[in-house]
């Protein structure tokens, strides 16, 4: 059973999804993702933030096959991602990595303060 919860916000048009669980998984992290896009693309978002709060740590396969779909889940929408708690501190970069080389709009950063000045364009 996966176990994670979202709690989402919007904020001077950057739609906020938190990601929250007790641990962390390839079944857990994709199936947030799945509904975070799903979510954009009911509400139109085409900013997006998203803190991700769950423990644990993927392999690099995990990483690469969440990181080549979400170009196609996030077409058209500018994506933050906040990772905390990183086990593997290089796993959040590689995800990057992946999905830019792929066309996806999207970064990663260390605060949410970096990653709302980005989103919204101010420094």
């Amino acid at each position: 059973m996966l176990s994670y919860r979202l709690v989402w916000e919007l904020r001077e048009g950057v739609l906020y999804a938190s990601i929250f669980g007790e641990q962390d998984s390839f079944e857990l992290t994709m199936s947030a993702v799945l509904e975070i896009a799903k979510v954009c693309r009911e509400r139109k978002a085409e900013k997006l933030l998203v803190e991700h709060e769950v423990p644990g740590a993927l392999t690099s396969t995990e990483i690469y096959n969440i990181a080549k779909e979400l170009p196609d889940l996030f077409l058209g929408v500018q994506v933050a991602f906040v990772i905390h708690d990183a086990t593997v501190p290089v796993n959040p970069e590689f995800l990057q990595l992946v999905a830019r080389n792929r066309g996806a709009n999207g970064r990663l950063f260390e605060t949410v303060a970096e990653a709302e000045r980005w989103l919204l364009g101010t420094k």
